[in-house]
């Protein structure tokens, strides 16, 4: 802006004598003048304060073109990342469906100890096709959506009766089965599960006496790994506990209190005595009881050699 003033301002002087005799060069005079006038109008009260208007507006341009190939830039990268993802995703889904045969096929078979068919439990894997607004891959020629734990959805499913066919767990599940499921893959993972304290409620719902023993000894041998926390109505389950406390209602200056008491082992057999045959078992349900005890002793004892302490 100043070179174009002092540009004008030197037209001016060479033409000072011959302006009467150029119209042209006059009108043209006049209307550069003009724009110069209508500069600082508008951009500032002084030729300084046009020209410092003038170097911003070249610096925000500038700006604005540089904007333009960070965000070239940051498309390009953007689409090398995916890729990455994509890769990444794909390796993930194929070693999750060798796990996920595997580890049905594990679950499986704790489950069948506890009572249940073979191939009782199954892992399902999925995909989700990625919606308008979803952060999305492309894998196998789909448009998948993905997140930060890869693209594949996981399912496990339940088949609780022979002939039926599997669905989804959370679905299909009684509470008691849900318990004795959780025990099967917890028993299962117990080796990577850093899991420091596990609580299985009521795992003895819909079994009975026959299916009660599995599921203590598979209690027994997952406390050898977490402490677990087993409550339970079952004598044979509870005579696996390495601790057994009692759970009672007392009333106590008029009030209801819950009293919590470990049992010694002659504690244990009167406990036992009174889960078989209630407060009249008498001296069979106390034989029962020693006998209840004194088995999964022995199994236990044969166990604990090849069991981790």
């Amino acid at each position: 802006m100043e070179a174009e003033l002092e540009d004008v301002a030197a037209e001016v002087r060479a033409l000072a004598e011959t302006v009467d005799h150029d119209p042209a060069t006059l009108v043209r005079l006049e209307e550069r003048l003009g724009e110069i006038h209508r500069l600082l109008r508008r951009y500032g009260d002084d030729e300084a304060a046009v020209i410092a208007h003038g170097e911003r507006a070249a610096a925000e341009a500038e700006r604005l073109r540089g904007l333009e190939d960070e965000r070239a830039r940051r498309a390009a990268e953007d689409a090398r990342l995916l890729l990455e993802v994509a890769g990444a995703a794909a390796a993930l889904s194929i070693g999750r469906l060798a796990t996920a045969i595997e580890l049905g096929a594990a679950v499986s078979a704790v489950l069948l100890e506890l009572g249940f068919p073979a191939d009782a439990f199954e892992v399902g894997l999925g995909r989700r096709p990625a919606a308008r607004d979803d952060p999305a891959v492309e894998v196998d020629g789909d448009a998948v959506a993905f997140d930060a734990s890869g693209i594949d959805t996981v399912v496990y499913r339940f088949r609780p009766n022979p002939g039926e066919p599997a669905r989804p767990l959370a679905r299909i599940a009684s509470g008691g089965e849900l318990s004795r499921v959780a025990l099967a893959i917890k028993q299962v993972l117990a080796g990577a599960d850093r899991t420091p304290t596990l609580v299985f409620d009521e795992v003895d719902t819909g079994i009975g006496g026959r299916g009660a023993d599995p599921v203590g000894r598979s209690l027994w041998t997952l406390a050898r790994e977490h402490q677990v926390l087993c409550v339970t109505h079952l004598p044979q389950i509870a005579a696996y506990a390495d601790a057994h406390f009692r759970i009672a209602k007392r009333e106590r200056g008029g009030r209801t209190v819950t009293e919590v008491v470990r049992l010694g082992r002659g504690e244990r057999e009167a406990e036992l005595a009174q889960m078989i045959g209630g407060e009249a078992g008498g001296e069979a349900a106390r034989l029962s009881a020693r006998e209840l005890l004194d088995r999964a002793e022995a199994w236990a004892a044969g166990r604990a050699a090849d069991v981790p302490a």
